[in-house]
This record gives C-alpha cells, sequence and structure tokens, in this order.
C-alpha cells in the first residue's frame, strides 16, 4: 500500500467514470477513482495506491479538508470476494487433478468465500482509518 498527497493542478479528458490529470507537471491518464467522482482542480487529495506510481489500482482516496472517503463500496467487496473464492476453489481442484477431485472440494467455496469477504473488509476498515489520520 503506497500513500500520496496529489493537487490536482489540471484536470481533463473527463469521460463517465474517468480522467486526466496534471500535478507536479506530470500528467496522468485514464484514471479511475473510487466513488466515480472526479476530483476538481485545485483539489488536494490522499490517495491510496497499491503500488506506487501504478494508477490502475486506486485503493481509495480522501480530499483533504472534507471527511468524505472513498472506498470500494459492499457490493463490490462482496462480488471481488465471490470471484476470488471461486478462483481459490478451482486452484485447489485443478492442482489435485481431475482424477482426485472429491465432491466434498465443493464444501470449500463458502468457506473461501467467507474468508476473502473478512479479509476484504479488514482491507477497507484498515484504508478508512488511514485516510482519516491525513491531513
Amino acid at each position: 500500500m503506497h500513500i500520496e498527497h496529489i493537487r490536482f493542478d489540471k484536470v481533463f479528458d473527463v469521460q463517465a467514470r474517468t480522467f486526466s490529470f496534471t500535478s507536479a507537471g506530470k500528467n496522468r491518464y485514464g484514471v479511475q477513482l473510487p466513488g466515480r467522482i472526479v476530483p476538481h482542480e485545485g483539489a488536494t487529495c490522499t490517495i491510496v495506491l497499491e503500488r506506487p506510481d501504478d494508477w490502475s489500482r486506486v485503493l481509495g482516496w480522501r480530499e483533504l479538508g472534507g471527511q468524505e472517503i472513498f472506498v470500494p463500496g459492499h457490493v463490490r467487496t462482496v462480488n471481488a470476494a465471490f470471484v476470488e473464492a471461486i478462483f481459490c476453489l478451482l486452484y485447489v481442484i485443478l492442482s489435485a487433478g481431475i482424477d482426485d477431485m472429491h465432491p466434498w472440494l465443493l464444501l470449500l467455496l463458502p468457506f473461501a468465500f467467507v474468508w476473502r469477504l473478512v479479509l476484504a473488509r479488514r482491507r477497507n476498515r484498515a484504508l478508512r482509518q488511514v485516510l482519516l489520520a491525513q491531513t
């Protein structure tokens, strides 16, 4: 997790949920933020990125001076957890081989789903705390 403070000097190419911006002389193109909100020019925000300079994976953000925090919503978290649980189960099944597959392996799906959901909710809670602590 990487935290950056960004001042949106110029916001351009605004389309449905994506936009481009200039900050400190660097251009970023095709950025999409959680909450589907485009910040206004001159806004200063704290952005949480998964990796430094990887704007394709913004985990959350907050405009400084405001209290509103944008992290992935509950529905998105549930959907992501379900998809990840299915892939985890497929990995287990394919690793064991089709011949050695037992029907009880399908019982792991609800447990994998709940496990991924708990991890995602914890991450979102930690993101909220980190963003609230930024000034």
